[in-house]
């Protein structure tokens, strides 16, 4: 073990309230980099008294790194001014300067002298984020530039050690990409991508064949660098270490330093027990981290956090750099001479050194920081999620979730009743919210927040956020505040134009949530589009959706077409980032009020009554639990049903609203399956007394096939994919004809065959099969000709009918720029926008609203709703509604139960539940239209207005959808409410009613009564009202043509002249080609109608047959009496050529045309 001792230290006492971002080792010497923007030259032995100090390298420098030079050696420095500068520190001057295109901010840089390059990472800006490649000779123009690769800021970068032409990038966006920068085209170049699954904070290699990736919430892990992708080498698994702040006791993480020999270090801290410590990483393999043999650095920089550390060898040094109060402190230890012998190794810690970073620490709502914090505030912050963290660690594993079983069961309600028990006073309001709390605070939580509110009088960009968070939400049972929320928000929009903040000032005009200020639909649309111009994604689809709908301003196609455009990009860019075939995830957007059978309950809600009603009846398995489903399917799966354990993988691999999916169940299903059928060597087995096997067994080979293809639930490997997919084309399986498609199409374990893509993919397009017809559609879409489009955009079309969201896309895509066919900013908007709805996980708070609501918080259900809503997502706009809806039934009886507990004043908005069940209402939802109409009947939330409510009445019962309208439009004709007074027009509403939902037959018939009634006391008298009028059909007196020509056409309905024509569909009246029932009836009428005639007419001609029949044996009877007798006869010749009916001029042709009267 190595025992340290100080030997030097540097404070910058000018300018004041000076800190270092990051130090390196440069020669013998060591470089740093300040928030004074200036680069220092140090030696090491005289720490105290800087070599050169370089001012002004940049605006906001960011990062630096060592540039090896045949001049000695110099240092490149790059800023958030998106310039890259070269330092020479001995002479103190700039040798070259570089920009980043629009001067976006770099993050990250690498270079290499060998390979002559800079390498830089740049901030995300209008959706891009981007790796630069500059050659040093020729630094005009960059040599090579990677757009696609990374979705998020670029915060690592690294050459390879000997490979100088291999470069590793990392992301907040979760990804580690290894690029081959000798090749030009990005998706060449990239020649290994990593998904660490969080932030990336630092990432580079541990060795010449092993990377290291660190994320912002201090998740390590280590993987193995794959030498020729082309020979389909199977990819080694990451080792995960997990969080290193759980394995090592520790509190942050600085950095991981490969050391030579193969090995590492770790540089972890813990600034409440003022530590500092070094582990050593072992590469045995695996890696293991060995904190036996931890060298400790007792006292370390006192509770500042430590930056950065490195190693100076030559001098068996370590250098460490942080933030002490308002001043920056270098220190130096020097290591024995003469160690301990312990198990380290020598090579690995003989020197290293040390900095404090704010991205080390996160804030609990928002991983990166503001770059602009660059004053002693930080550490403030910093001090603050310490604290704050205290509290999540206490409370981390706390669920609402009741438990299963009786006593559980038994538990959790007795629980939940205990503090529902108000019997013993009347209901009282909660008191509101002081501004100043902390007397109800304590403990870390008072900590935090007192250093958060002395951080934001320094204006600190990241405290005034946290502050307004804290108050909005309420986080660790922080009082909530929106007054005080809404004026922090404003700060920090006010202070720099930070997005988030803007967002959530529109967000607060928009709905007023809190009563923080009053609701300004036209200063929430400005924030908003302050925000969506800064690139804020969810402002961006609100602006859209108010463009679209008209909120706040003018209704504008071609705006909200360009910003849902923007969010469409990005929804596309993310569901592309995924494996192949795209992102998967299961939609969580549903109704709460479908779970009570919908708005006004089962059978009288259009969602649940009348077309929409639930089919099957009571003992059908279509109205079966989840739960029960799947115990079932288990226990016939258990008795050898390969069908049964199919369905089960396929729930499991799918996943359901309650039912998260879970690859690595569906997986055991599906092999269970494959099992049953293929043999070890690929056999087959004799499946004679087992039907269906064969086909079952080949879909769940597509299944295994797709999960070995996106390594899902399995380790990603093409060669066993193409195996299981060539055995479920056995039987044509769709799925699997589709996956060798994308595995020949991207030449992925297989030589790319873009022909043998297409014809697998044309086979499983033939079976309705969507990916596919997605991506035949975009081979054709890639040809160009006027002709291809069209194919695919029929391809495109067909794909569309099951949601898939790739066809969306690109059906706005085609519509919108008009290819192969007029342009429609209509209907271009509206597939947009259902892009951008789809992406869920992505764009909305959709997820975390149902949690909530599920968990019984009903308050932070409604605010995730409140956004989603405001984004345009039409059952978060019922949802909102719903929560804030108290007019759920007409007798208060739930308000006089002793279970009963009080709305919270949040919950108490009629105002704002109108607006939402307007817009919902005006997204084509029957049910919210019919609740509007109620909300201005009784003036809830608005004015009584009845013109208004009937007129939404009277929308929800267009095509007779809503039996509810059809009621209470009939109610108001009944008694004058809004409409005219009349009996009879009252009835026929209610009759509509009742032919619109069979289960209003109790309400309707006890209305009628009371209507007929109302109606005979009315005639008896002589009242003004349209009385029920019950006149019987005249009798009309039919002559003979009359009634054969009234016999021949169809009367129609009774109710013919009550239908709007012009209602009525033109073409394909239902989804799918569903004919209407009114045209089925007036067919098979039609059919009937004419087989009579045929009949009729077919009769006629055989009688008449048979009459000439008769006449000509009755001739030629006589004829055979008068030839016995001597008489002369005709010629035989001449009665022959007469034929059946006789011709004009005969005398016989003026009887037959007069019907043979006479003979």
């Amino acid at each position: 073990m190595y025992t340290f001792e100080t030997i030097g230290a540097l404070r910058i006492d000018q300018p004041p309230e000076t800190y270092v971002y990051d130090i390196l080792p440069l020669g013998d010497g060591v470089a740093a980099i300040s928030s004074d923007d200036s680069l220092r030259l140090l030696d090491p032995i005289a720490l105290h008294a800087p070599l050169n100090v370089v001012e002004n390298v940049n605006r906001d420098v960011t990062c630096f790194a060592p540039l090896d030079g045949p001049e000695g050696l110099m240092v490149c420095t790059a800023g958030r001014d998106g310039k890259v500068c070269i330092v020479d520190p001995r002479q103190g001057a700039k040798v070259a300067e570089v920009k980043s295109d629009r001067n976006v901010p770099i993050l990250s840089l690498a270079t290499s002298w060998q390979n002559t390059s800079i390498a830089g990472g740049t901030e995300l800006a209008n959706s891009q984020a981007s790796v630069i490649i500059w050659d040093t000779r020729f630094m005009d123009q960059p040599r090579l530039q990677y757009v696609e690769s990374h979705s998020d800021d670029v915060t690592a970068l690294q050459y390879h050690p000997t490979q100088k032409s291999i470069l590793l990038s990392g992301s907040t966006d979760g990804l580690v990409n290894i690029y081959n920068t000798t090749i030009l085209e990005e998706e060449d170049a990239l020649h290994q991508t990593i998904n660490h699954g969080a932030s990336i904070h630092r990432s580079g290699f541990l060795t010449e064949m092993e990377v290291f990736a660190l994320s912002h919430d201090e998740k390590f892990s280590t993987t193995q660098m794959v030498v020729n992708v082309d020979e389909s080498v199977e990819e080694p698994p990451s080792v995960l270490f997990g969080d290193l702040r759980d394995k090592l006791g520790c509190e942050y993480v600085a950095n991981v330093i490969a050391r030579p020999g193969g090995g590492g270090v770790v540089g972890i801290g813990a600034h409440s027990r003022e530590k500092f410590d070094l582990v050593h990483l072992h590469n045995e393999p695996p890696w293991a981290l060995s904190q036996d043999s931890a060298v400790t650095l007792e006292g370390a920089h006192g509770s500042e956090i430590v930056r950065s550390f490195c190693f100076i060898d030559q001098h068996q040094m370590i250098l460490t750099a942080v933030i002490l109060q308002a001043l920056l402190g270098i220190a130096c230890a020097r290591t024995d001479e003469n160690p301990t012998p312990t198990a380290v190794d020598d090579a690995s810690l003989s020197s290293p050194s040390a900095a404090t970073s704010p991205d080390a620490q996160q804030s609990p709502t928002q991983g990166q920081r503001s770059a602009r914090n660059t004053d002693k505030s930080s550490k403030l912050v910093d001090q603050a999620l310490s604290s704050f963290r205290q509290l999540e660690t206490a409370n981390s594993y706390a669920s609402s979730r009741k438990s299963f079983g009786l006593l559980g069961s038994a538990l959790f309600y007795a629980k939940e009743l205990i503090p529902r028990l108000y019997i013993s006073g009347p209901p009282v309001e909660e008191p509101e919210v002081s501004q100043n709390a902390d007397a109800r605070l304590r403990g870390p939580l008072l900590e935090g927040v007192t250093l958060l509110e002395q951080a934001a009088k320094s204006h600190n960009a990241d405290a005034i956020y946290l502050l307004a968070q804290l108050n909005f939400y309420g986080n660790f049972s922080y009082p909530k505040n929106h007054q005080e929320a809404f004026r922090r928000y404003h700060e920090l929009a006010v202070l720099d134009g930070n997005s988030s903040a803007q967002h959530m000032v529109g967000f607060m005009y928009a709905t007023g949530i809190g009563d923080a200020v009053e609701r300004d639909q036209a200063k929430a649309l400005l924030y908003h589009t302050f925000a969506a111009q800064a690139g804020h994604t969810k402002s961006e689809m609100t602006v859209a959706f108010r463009h679209h709908s008209g909120i706040g301003t003018v209704r504008n196609c071609d705006e909200s077409a360009n910003y849902y455009k923007s969010v469409a990009d990005k929804a596309m860019k993310w569901y592309r980032s995924g494996p192949p075939g795209g992102r998967a995830w299961v939609s969580q957007s549903y109704r709460l009020a479908d779970d009570d059978g919908g708005v006004y309950g089962e059978g009288a809600s259009a969602s649940s009554a009348g077309i929409n009603a639930p089919k099957g009846g009571p003992n059908s398995d279509l109205n079966a639990a989840l739960e029960d489903v799947l115990e079932y399917l288990d226990l016939m799966s258990g008795k050898g049903d390969f069908e049964a354990t199919f369905s089960l993988g396929r729930i499991h691999y799918d996943g359901r609203k309650d039912l998260a999916p879970n690859v690595e169940a569906a997986r055991r299903y599906f092999q269970t399956v494959a099992t049953q059928y293929w043999k070890k060597d690929g056999t087959t087995v004799d499946i004679s007394d087992k039907p269906r096997l064969d086909i079952i067994a080949c879909k769940a080979a597509g299944y295994l096939g797709r999960m070995f293809l996106r390594g899902e639930g399995v380790e990603q490997n093409f060669k066993k994919a193409s195996k299981w997919f060539i055995r479920g084309l056995k039987n044509g399986d769709a799925g699997s004809q589709h996956g060798l498609g994308l595995i020949y199409l991207h030449g992925l374990g297989l030589t790319q065959n873009i022909h043998k893509a297409s014809d697998y993919f044309k086979a499983a397009a033939e079976q309705e099969y969507a990916p596919a017809q997605v991506s035949l559609g975009s081979l054709y879409l890639d040809q160009g000709s006027q002709s291809d489009i069209h194919v695919a955009t029929r391809y495109f079309e067909l794909a569309a009918r099951y949601g898939h969201i790739e066809a969306l896309y690109y059906l706005a895509e085609i519509i919108n720029h008009g290819l192969g066919r007029e342009r429609s900013c209509g209907l271009a908007t509206a597939y947009y926008k259902s892009v951008a709805e789809k992406a869920e996980p992505l764009l909305s708070s959709i997820s975390e609203a149902n949690q909530a609501y599920k968990d019984g918080d009903n308050e932070l259900a409604l605010v995730g709703y409140l956004m989603a809503a405001e984004q345009g997502y039409e059952r978060s706009q019922a949802n909102v509604a719903y929560l804030l809806d108290q007019e759920k039934s007409v007798l208060p009886l739930a308000s006089l139960s002793p279970f009963h507990r009080p709305r919270s004043a949040l919950l108490k908005n009629a105002a704002l539940a109108l607006i939402f069940w307007t817009r919902s209402a005006k997204q084509t939802n029957i049910d919210s239209m019919v609740k509007m109409g109620d909300y201005y009947l009784n003036g809830i939330g608005t004015e009584r207005d009845m013109e208004k409510a009937a007129a939404c009445y009277t929308a929800a019962s267009e095509y007779h959808q809503s039996a509810q309208a059809l009621y209470n439009l009939g109610w108001m004709h009944e008694n004058g409410a809004g409409l005219t007074q009349d009996f009879h027009l009252a009835k026929r509403y209610y009759d509509h009613a009742l032919e619109t939902n069979d289960e209003a037959y109790l309400p309707v018939t006890l209305s009628l009564l009371k209507l007929r009634a109302r109606s005979a006391w009315n005639t008896l008298t002589h009242g003004g009202i349209n009385s029920i009028k019950d006149e019987p059909a005249e009798k009309k007196h039919w002559s003979m043509g009359e009634w054969i020509s009234n016999f021949l056409q169809d009367e129609g309905s009774p109710y013919e002249d009550d239908i709007d024509n012009d209602l009525l569909p033109h073409s394909d009246p239902m989804p799918g080609g569903d004919q209407d029932i009114l045209y089925d009836d007036l067919i098979d009428d039609g059919i009937i109608e004419s087989l009579i005639i045929l009949g009729l007419a077919a009769a006629l001609v055989w009688l008449i047959y048979y009459r000439q029949a008769r006449q000509l044996a009755h001739r030629r009877g006589e004829e055979a009496r008068i030839a016995q007798e001597g008489g002369q006869l005709r010629p035989a010749a001449q009665q022959a050529e007469r034929g059946l009916f006789p011709q004009p001029g005969d005398p016989a042709f003026r009887d037959w045309v007069a019907g043979g009267i006479g003979h």
